[in-house]
C-alpha cells in the first residue's frame, strides 16, 4: 500500500519548473502580441484621417460644381450645406486652394504622427510621408475642424 499512496502524491499538482516554463511561454506570446496590436490601432487612425480627407475633397468638388469659380474653405462648405464633422480626435484642413484650380487638403488624428496630404492636383492622396503637397503650393489659406 505504501507504493500506491507515494505514487499517489506525487501526481497531485505542477511542479515550480512546469508553472515557471508556461509563465515564460505567455510572455514570450504577449511580447509578439502587443506591437503587433499597436501597430493595427496606428493604422486604425490613419484610415480614419484618410476617409475623412476623402470625402473633404468630395465635398471640395461638388462645392466648386454648385459655385463654379472657386474651391472654398471648410467655413464655405458647411455654408453651402455640407455636413463637415470629421471623427474623434481628426484635424481635417484645407491648407490651401488656389481658385478654381486646385487644392490642398491634410488630416491628422492626434493619436496619429503621420500628417496626410490631398493634392488635387497631384491625383489625390499623398505617400505616407509627405510634409506638403507637392502641387497645389500656392493660393488661399484655408481654415480647419476638430472634433
Amino acid at each position: 500500500m505504501r507504493v500506491q499512496d507515494t505514487a499517489n502524491n506525487e501526481d497531485e499538482g505542477f511542479t515550480l519548473i512546469e508553472l515557471l516554463v508556461v509563465i515564460i511561454i505567455i510572455g514570450i506570446l504577449a511580447a509578439i502580441a502587443i506591437p503587433v496590436y499597436l501597430n493595427q490601432r496606428q493604422r486604425a487612425y490613419d484610415a480614419a484621417a484618410k476617409s475623412d480627407m476623402r470625402t473633404l475633397a468630395e465635398f471640395e468638388e461638388t462645392y466648386l460644381t454648385n459655385n463654379v469659380d472657386s474651391y472654398g474653405t471648410i467655413a464655405n462648405l458647411i455654408s453651402d450645406g455640407d455636413n463637415v464633422l470629421p471623427t474623434r480626435k481628426v484635424t481635417l484642413s484645407v491648407v490651401r486652394f488656389n481658385s478654381a484650380i486646385s487644392y490642398c487638403l491634410s488630416a491628422k488624428h492626434a493619436l496619429s504622427p503621420t500628417t496626410w496630404y490631398w493634392d488635387s492636383a497631384a491625383g489625390g492622396i499623398q505617400p505616407k510621408g509627405a510634409t506638403d503637397c507637392p502641387v497645389t503650393t500656392t493660393g488661399t489659406a484655408g481654415d480647419s475642424v476638430t472634433r
